[in-house]
Order: structure tokens, then sequence, then C-alpha cells
């Protein structure tokens, strides 16, 4: 439909996550933003909550030309293998009429902001001491928030900045029980990879977002699950570059 558009940020070009797929597909960032773009658009247009029944990472590549996108973005936890397709992860956030109000509604205020300080220059003032009093009003206080919090204490964390994984890492309760339940891994498959999912990742020092540390657990566990399966019920945790012992199935 003319008219329709996608939330993409001007500096996706010169994400960590981005170079990092970069790196994973051998491709520059031009064909990466490409392919991201052409996802992306795709969902809006098919999806409304994330969900792309019947689509493969197989066909990720092959509609993008950028061979192993697919898995690359289940890796980094901006997509998720579910059941008969795959999810885009924090879709909402993003995509849909309610992401494109919320970001239209921000451009309007910040634009109105804009505006009415603009005005406010403009304001003439009987004499010079009305004006120094008037620009000084206009002028945010910081005073009585600064005195009620006592002296050292730490901002709030940002819940969507990365962070690397540490042993102490426990994943959100709710989070991972809905996640399971789209990737159909049983609980206990979940609780059975975490320790082994935690210790190797504490030694890569890889930051990422919480969303994605919850997405690339989901994943880990589906492989282990899904091996395990393979072999008659014996799980053996490897490592995301060890090969397996048995054939590996993977639900596409």
């Amino acid at each position: 439909m003319a008219g329709e558009w996608i939330k993409m940020r001007t500096n996706l070009w010169d994400d960590p996550r981005v170079s990092h797929l970069c790196d994973l597909v051998d491709q520059p960032e031009a064909m990466v933003v490409g392919a991201l773009y052409w996802l992306w658009s795709m969902a809006d247009e098919h999806s409304e909550d994330g969900l792309l029944p019947g689509l493969t990472l197989r066909a990720i590549d092959r509609k993008t030309g950028v061979a192993g996108i697919g898995a690359a973005l289940v890796q980094i936890g901006w997509l998720a293998e579910v059941d008969g397709g795959v999810e885009v992860v924090k879709f909402a956030e993003h995509n849909g009429a309610s992401a494109k109000r919320r970001c239209q509604d921000a451009q309007r205020k910040a634009s109105v902001r804009s505006a009415s300080a603009s005005d406010a220059d403009k304001k003439p003032t009987g004499t010079g001491a009305r004006e120094e009093k008037r620009r000084e009003d206009l002028k945010p206080s910081h005073t009585a928030r600064d005195d009620a919090a006592p002296e050292g204490d730490p901002k709030p964390a940002d819940p969507d900045a990365p962070f690397a994984m540490t042993l102490e890492w426990e994943p959100d309760p709710g989070r991972l029980k809905t996640l399971a339940f789209r990737a159909g891994l049983p609980q206990q498959a979940v609780a059975d990879a975490l320790g082994a999912f935690v210790i190797h990742h504490e030694a890569k020092g890889l930051a990422l977002t919480a969303a994605e540390w919850h997405a690339k657990l989901i994943t880990w566990a589906k492989s282990d699950h899904v091996r395990g399966a393979a072999q008659g019920g014996k799980v053996t945790a490897l490592r995301p570059d060890q090969k397996p012992a048995g054939p590996r199935v993977v639900n596409v």
C-alpha cells in the first residue's frame, strides 16, 4: 500500500550487533542492512504480532541473497525459531500500528517543544531584569530532585542496555516461560540447559540485551533438546562450535 513505512534507526549501520551479523555471514553492512529492511518490511506487511508461519531460515537466506543470515539473526536474538515458522523478537516495540503511532507522537511532541522554545525566545520583555528572570524560569531545575536523592545513589539501569553474561545471571521466569512455549520446549529442558549456557557465555564476554540473552538461551536449549531426542533421550550439552556426536535434527 502506498505510503506504508517501517521504523528503522539512523544509527543502525553502526550498531555493534549489525557488525556482529556482518562477521557471522561474511558480508558488508550494505547487504546486512538491506536484508534487515526486507525482513522487517515483510513482517510488518504480513504479521500483526511478529509470528511468520511457514517462513524458514533457508527461505530468509534465499530471499535476501545473504547466506546464513537467518541463523545469524537467531544467534543474536533478533529472530526466534518457533513451531511451524519464525518469530521477530520484540516485534510490537518497533513494528505495527501502535509502534508507528508512538513514534509519530514522539516526533510531534518534540516538534511542539522546539517551536514553543523558539517562540519564547522571540517574546519581547519590558526590562533586561525581567528578561533574565524569564530565562531563569525556563531553565529546568534539578535542585529538588538532587536534594531528595541520597548522594551516591546509582541511576536506574536501562533495561534495554546490552550487558555481558555473568555467573549470577538469572532469566526472567515469565519471559522464559512464554518463549519456551512459543518454541515448543518443556520448562525442564530450559532449566537443564541454563548452567552450561551461562558458563559458556560468561567466558565469551559478549554483550547483549536481556531480550537477546533470553532468545539465545531458548535457541541453546532447543538445540540440546533436539540432540537429546535424537540420541534416545540422553542430553549432552555442547558448545555451539562443537559438532554433535549423532545426527542433528533442526525444525524449520
